[in-house]
């Protein structure tokens, strides 16, 4: 045991980046279930059925009724909980659409007096899609991406209650280890997420573009004026201006197009970053977290619970 882990609390920053993980992989988990949940004909009638099915199918096999869900976490996380539940319910026949379960995760905020989830599945395709620039390295098969953001899912909740805990629990040091780790690499999330946003608040000025159009324009009437004045004949005026007037609009164009270049790959650098971020976690929790029977028992008996109910 480290003597951080039986001294000190944990910062609300590192609440807040342990945070950023879990509800990073909550809404990877969504966004499988959903494409799995699409990937089926619109005229197929047990789709609900077989979603339930799907979902249950890993819960169980992943063994997550004993992972601590917070029900009053990211929006993303609220609506799993609600999407878990309703696939485990044994009087659910109907199975589960995200449709009723993100509704439920609402009606249920709303029951408790807390905030409502306001994220629907358009914006967190869109934050994923934003956040890696649609390269994001994911499984061919829904299945196979739904098992592995469950999977990581979980052991990055077990080290966020190791986080949450602080004080209030006594760990063995390579899971402290493990902890801390993953909020290293939340804080850099949280700083890259915060990069990608101020980058797409950026407006990229066209004053640039215009001031070298303006230049170009300006040469181009100048060379013009100069072969009228020498008094040339008119094909001799024709073969000096033709390839200027060439190079003139080759240049105006070259100048948009950099500018248009700039707009485009704005955001490459922060998006690079954090597909960096993002598979360095999921190397982080590509394995369980060394968890002893002691920290087992230590993280089942603590009494410092977040607030909400377990799974």
């Amino acid at each position: 045991m480290t003597p951080r882990a039986g001294f000190r609390e944990p910062s609300r920053d590192e609440l807040a980046a342990a945070q950023q993980v879990v509800g990073m992989f909550a809404a990877e988990a969504l966004l499988a279930l959903e494409r799995y949940e699409q990937s089926f004909p619109s005229a197929t009638t047990d789709r609900a059925r077989q979603v339930a099915d799907r979902l249950a199918h890993w819960w169980r096999r992943l063994e997550l009724d004993g992972v601590r869900l917070d029900v009053e976490g990211t929006d993303a996380e609220q609506i799993l909980v609600a999407a878990a539940d309703l696939s485990l319910d044994p009087r659910n026949q109907w199975g589960l659409s995200l449709e009723e379960a993100s509704a439920q995760a609402v009606n249920r905020a709303a029951i408790e007096g807390r905030t409502l989830p306001a994220t629907s599945f358009a914006d967190l395709r869109t934050e994923f899609d934003d956040a890696y620039g649609g390269r994001a390295n994911l499984p061919v098969r829904d299945d196979d991406w739904l098992a592995q953001s469950l999977t990581r899912l979980a052991r990055a909740s077990v080290l966020r209650d190791v986080i949450a805990e602080g004080a209030q629990v006594r760990v063995s040091a390579p899971l402290r280890q493990s902890a801390d780790e993953m909020v290293r690499q939340g804080r850099q999330l949280m700083d890259d997420r915060l990069d990608l946003a101020r980058r797409q608040e950026a407006p990229i000025s066209r004053r640039a573009a215009f001031m070298q159009q303006a230049r170009l324009t300006s040469t181009y009437a100048l060379y013009s004026l100069g072969v009228d004045l020498t008094g040339a004949p008119l094909w001799a005026d024709l073969a000096l201006k033709a390839p200027a007037f060439a190079l003139y609009l080759k240049e105006t164009r070259d100048a948009w197009q950099d500018h248009s270049d700039a707009v485009a790959t704005r955001l490459d650098p922060a998006q690079a970053q954090l597909r960096s971020v993002r598979n360095d976690l999921i190397g982080t929790l590509s394995t369980d977290p060394p968890t002893t029977r002691r920290d087992n028992r230590a993280l089942r008996n603590t009494t410092n619970h977040r607030p909400g109910k377990d799974r």
